[in-house]
């Protein structure tokens, strides 16, 4: 067999294969989180959130230059898809040149070597390519995937490198000498130009700077005869080398540069005597023969020139763009952006940390490795459940945020939920892991969100990394180094506090692709191992039958397994609900409104649409997380965004800069309201005249701080301002809140609010509708329009998080539908709905029992009694699932109010059968109850007809004798969602 021809056949096939993969389930739009803003300002070349990726914006700007505007979000994804199969590619060549390592060269390996290393090198290769977290990002316009290719890419350029010094080291032995011009040196050249232009993607890269100075230093300063006492303080000191080259370029050069030039403030001069410095210092050493100090300068230049990809950013901003974040287009407030400041602080070795006697968060102390550090009152709750720092940091850092994530890729995972635990799909492994049967009873997409591996990735990793070290410990540390910087140490360095608002697996790939280069090298050692051992007596053509099939099989268990598992829930090709989600929240609001958003998920999308499709450009979109911002105020202010004009805040811009958070006490607060003003621009219907409020009074009771006080953060005070400035100019610009706003962030003007479509306007007409006033002629018409693609379709998996999105839909839709019947119109409304649950059915988006409540009673308002037991009977699963899982007395009545909902539902219909299974299958679940239920509880929630048959007043139960039993305390009250 020519070997040479799969050397190059292997590599090709692997990479097509992964492209293939990602082609087929790529997001063909925008995706949540981060993507929106990715795509935006990259297409424009706008400046996007600290500290910027602009060199990822110019691939981003090349990618989107020659495609229509509804095809930029696909291209742009496609930089993810190419980069995620190229860097699978190059795990397959890192793993065969890590067997190099002690194998020797390919040309004298024997074809028994060759195919154990193919398949370790690909069976390392596609369990990454197939992976949890490295597929996530492959089909997504983000950094990550780019980010680890940089990384792959420089650990394979730094293996060949010492596959190169080695042949150079032997050269030199012979008497074979070679010029500057043809030395080793040059990979590494590559790798510091690499590193440079990595910076302006994602500093995750350069954590792969850490196995590089490892391979240089056991290829060029290692020596054998060294006791093990001294070559760990070799080592210790690589590793400090190597720290502190990391730290010269983050913060050192990455931050420190910038701060320099606004120091000197004369930045042009200062670039010139560096560049002049540095080519004086190439000449001088290459002149002057002096080979290490020539290749030093030569990294420093390299290095530089890919950093100078960051001089797009304050050229960009310069010129106002409509996403202009953090303004950095002076050196002042570039600085800034490059140093992260609006995200603030946190302590690495000492600082303050929580105190367990007070319960607070001391600022005075000055603790070593403080991990319990944000005084945020929700995260102190948390801190409380921990003994001390280090629990916190071993339980919930390391636990919950690293070893959970690792398990997700190599063990498997439970379910899609956040803070889903690890599942092996071993039973007597996975104790609190949700049975079959729960499994079985969930939609399409929760099903796809389980995904078991049986942890053989996990072992195989494991002994990969075993053998690893038995065979060649100096490049095993170097991987171990890889595996640890990339996981453990960003979370060292990170400092996360508790509750964070979705999963953060995807930032750790690079430590995930440094197992998966074991997972390959294990699967190596294994094929060895069976055929040293038991094919060793076998005939030849029956030893290679064996390791074929071997092979064969570890291919299919492993990453065969992997790809068969995760398919499903990785496949985004029909998920459109990001892209449609934001042209609905754009398409609710009136004519040049401004709206208030909350966060990434409400934000970003929109920015596409108007950035990239120029979809309703006339809205100003206002992130209130942003609105926290100086800077952000006063670009709002000053500045205008395509059709829609500067925000009339009363500010001036020293006012802004001196905007604090300040503490508060509930208290009425006031905007004025011209009436005729108000009819005339079309804000109250004239038929709502009579009900106009003049002023707009209400009770501003300011957002919980502590126990004893409230506050107002700034981005309250700019909204405050606002909304009462524009009232001030006759209420010239509608308002609106998007219903993502929490309650907390709406100012308590619930009473003010007018719903239409997925937003809530400011209307000066008070109401006591709980999800808003419906005006049926604006909020139907509204929402006629709104896309609702792909949420029909079973094949289609949605994850939680777009789960909840889809689902917050029927909450506003049957509140429209209800208040549209109540108005007379019974018929329209039915038509509306029936549409709605068709476009968006419980079996392929699950609701909650609120949602499903709330779909129940608008079908209740039109006399569809009908409807209402259909959808009572899908909901009646989920309410015993309740009943059977509640953990307090609280929860159990919560459900069991739904309980009778569900029951009633069905005498209204009637429907004898159903109340019958019913009562059997309640009676059944209360034999297992370890309490009894108050009969008068029962009768208050409908789950009995009768008068009570116990003098007691109480039911009997299989907990023991009823008058000695623990019984349920009522809690009164009629079913609420």
């Amino acid at each position: 067999m020519n070997w040479s021809h799969l050397d190059r056949y292997l590599p090709a096939a692997l990479f097509a294969f992964a492209l293939i993969l990602y082609a087929l389930t790529v997001a063909p739009t925008v995706s949540f989180w981060d993507p929106g803003e990715r795509i935006a300002v990259s297409s424009t070349l706008q400046i996007p959130h600290p500290p910027g990726a602009p060199f990822y914006m110019l691939v981003g700007r090349l990618f989107s230059m020659f495609v229509p505007a509804s095809y930029v979000a696909l291209s742009m994804n496609m930089i993810s898809v190419l980069a995620s199969a190229a860097a699978v590619t190059l795990t397959y060549l890192i793993v065969l040149q890590l067997i190099r390592e002690w194998r020797g060269p390919k040309s004298t390996w024997t074809p028994s070597v060759r195919v154990t290393a193919y398949v370790g090198g690909l069976v390392g290769a596609l369990t990454l390519a197939v992976s949890d977290s490295f597929w996530f990002n492959a089909v997504e316009a983000e950094t990550y995937a780019l980010s680890t290719f940089f990384t792959t890419l420089c650990v394979w350029l730094t293996l060949k490198w010492s596959e190169y010094a080695q042949a150079e080291d032997r050269d030199l032995a012979r008497g074979v000498k070679h010029v500057l011009g043809s030395s080793s040196e040059r990979w590494l050249l590559v790798v510091a130009y690499l590193y440079g232009l990595a910076i302006g993607i994602h500093l995750l890269s350069l954590l792969s700077l850490f196995f590089v100075a490892l391979i240089v230093f056991f290829q060029r300063y290692d020596n054998p005869d060294w006791s093990a006492g001294t070559r760990f303080q070799y080592l210790a000191l690589a590793g400090g080398i190597a720290s502190g080259i990391f730290f010269l370029l983050y913060p050192g050069i990455i931050q420190g540069l910038p701060t320099v030039l606004e120091a000197t403030q004369a930045p042009f001069l200062v670039l010139t005597i560096m560049a002049s410095l540095l080519v004086y210092g190439l000449y001088i050493t290459h002149t002057k023969r002096m080979r290490v100090a020539n290749l030093l300068v030569l990294y420093v230049v390299l290095g530089l020139i890919g950093y100078s990809s960051y001089f797009l950013i304050p050229i960009r901003s310069s010129i106002n763009p409509p996403i202009d974040q953090n303004n950095p287009s002076s050196l002042e407030n570039f600085v800034s952006y490059m140093s992260r400041e609006q995200y603030g602080d946190r302590p690495l070795l000492s600082g303050s940390t929580y105190n367990d006697e007070t319960g607070r968060v001391e600022r005075d102390a000055e603790a070593l490795f403080p991990r319990r550090w944000s005084p945020n009152p929700r995260h102190t709750q948390v801190y409380d459940r921990y003994n001390s720092d280090l629990d916190f940091f071993l339980r919930y850092q390391i636990g919950h945020m690293y070893t959970r994530y690792f398990l997700w890729n190599f063990a498997g995972r439970a379910a899609d939920t956040q803070d889903a635990p690890a599942a092996t799909g071993i039973s007597f492994l996975d104790p609190d892991i949700a049975n079959e049967a729960t499994v079985e009873e969930a939609t399409p997409s929760e099903r796809a969100g389980r995904s078991v591996y049986f942890a053989l990735p996990l072992l195989l990793g494991l002994f990969g990394a075993f053998y690893h070290f038995t065979w060649d410990w100096r490049r095993a540390t170097a991987v171990a180094f890889l595996f640890f910087i990339t996981g453990i140490g960003i979370i060292i360095y990170l400092n996360q506090t508790p509750m964070q608002p979705r999963e953060r697996d995807y930032s750790y790939a690079g430590s995930f692709f440094a197992f998966s280069i074991w997972v390959g090298l294990g699967a190596t050692g294994l094929l060895h191992l069976l055929k040293d051992s038991l094919f060793s007596t076998w005939s030849k053509s029956k030893r290679w039958l064996g390791l074929a099939a071997a092979g064969a099989l570890l291919l299919a268990t492993v990453p065969g397994w992997m790809l068969y598992q995760n398919y499903d829930s990785h496949d985004r090709s029909g998920r459109y609900l990001p892209s449609d989600y934001a042209y609905n929240m754009l398409n609710s609001v009136a004519p040049n409104a401004i709206l208030f958003t909350n966060g990434d998920n409400d934000t970003f999308p929109l920015w596409y649409l108007q950035e990239v499709e120029g979809v309703r450009r006339d809205v100003r979109v206002v992130n209130l997380s942003l609105l926290n911002t100086p800077w952000y105020i006063k670009q709002l202010k000053n500045q205008q965004a395509h059709e829609s004009e500067p925000l009339p805040f009363s500010f001036s811009d020293e006012q802004i800069e001196e905007l604090r958070p300040r503490a508060w006490r509930a208290q009425p607060v006031s905007i004025p309201v011209d009436s005729e003003a108000v009819i005339e621009n079309g804000t109250v219907a004239d038929s709502d005249s009579a009900r106009v409020s003049r002023p707009l009074q209400w009770q501003l009771e300011g957002r919980p701080f502590d126990e004893r006080s409230n506050m107002l953060q700034i981005a309250d005070l700019a909204v405050f301002d606002l909304i009462r400035s524009n009232a001030e100019n006759d209420w010239s610009r509608p308002v609106y809140f998007a219903v993502t706003v929490a309650q907390s962030g709406r100012l308590n003007l619930d009473d003010y609010l007018q719903l239409e479509g997925q937003a809530y306007r400011i209307v000066p007409v008070q109401h006591d509708q709980r999800f808003g006033r419906v005006v049926p002629d604006i909020t139907i018409d509204r929402m006629q329009d709104f896309r609702f693609r792909g949420l029909a379709d079973p094949d289609v998996y949605y994850d939680e998080n777009a789960r909840r999105m889809a689902d917050g839909y029927r909450l506003f839709v049957t509140h429209a539908a209800e208040q549209w019947a109540s108005s007379g119109h019974e018929e329209e409304a039915r038509a509306f709905l029936d549409d709605f649950v068709e476009q968006v059915p419980f079996g392929t988006i699950a609701g909650n029992l609120q949602s499903y409540v709330l779909t129940a009673q608008a079908y209740e308002s039109m006399g569809a009694t009908d409807r209402v037991a259909e959808i009572m009977t899908d909901m009646e699963p989920m309410v015993f699932q309740e009943l059977q899982q509640a953990s307090s007395t609280q929860d159990f009545l919560f459900a069991l109010r739904f309980a009778g909902s569900v029951r009633m539902s069905y005498q209204e219909a009637d429907r004898p059968d159903r109340v019958e299974q019913f009562d059997t299958r309640f009676e059944e679940l209360r034999r297992t109850l370890p309490y009894d239920i108050p009969v008068d509880i029962l009768r208050d929630y409908g789950l009995t007809d009768s008068a009570s048959p116990d003098p007691e007043g109480l039911l009997p139960g299989t907990g023991g004798d009823s008058a000695s039993a623990p019984a349920v305390p009522p809690a009164g009250g009629p079913p609420q969602p």
